[in-house]
């Protein structure tokens, strides 16, 4: 269980520093635990023209989930340059859906990680 806490904070926490990097000042989170797992859902706003880099995130948050991968999940450092940490969300999460509202600038992306 502590294992789980820890993987989605550090889910969040990488959430976070992303949309932060791309000029966020509302970044709302909110996470539920029931009997098949974790819910994560976010909504965030951005500045700029970011298009590029939230297709790319999208990308990389849709790739399948990797469990024997899931070591790595303690590497998380909130570097967002290599867009790696976003990937490694991305193999620690079963489903993900993303909305983009580019004329509102924000982003609503809801995560779920089933239990082991």
């Amino acid at each position: 269980m502590r294992h789980e806490r820890l993987v989605i904070s550090r889910i969040v926490s990488e959430l976070m520093n992303f949309f932060f990097s791309m000029g966020a000042h509302d970044f709302q989170t909110h996470v539920i635990r029931n009997d098949e797992g974790h819910e994560i859902r976010i909504i965030s706003d951005y500045s700029g023209n970011p298009g590029g880099k939230l297709r790319e995130m999208t990308r990389l948050l849709r790739m399948p989930r990797a469990r024997e991968m899931e070591q790595y999940s303690w590497s998380l450092s909130g570097d967002i340059s290599t867009g790696q940490e976003i990937y490694l969300v991305g193999i620690l999460t079963d489903e993900v859906a993303v909305e983009h509202d580019e004329q509102a600038e924000r982003v609503r992306i809801t995560l779920f990680r089933k239990w082991n």
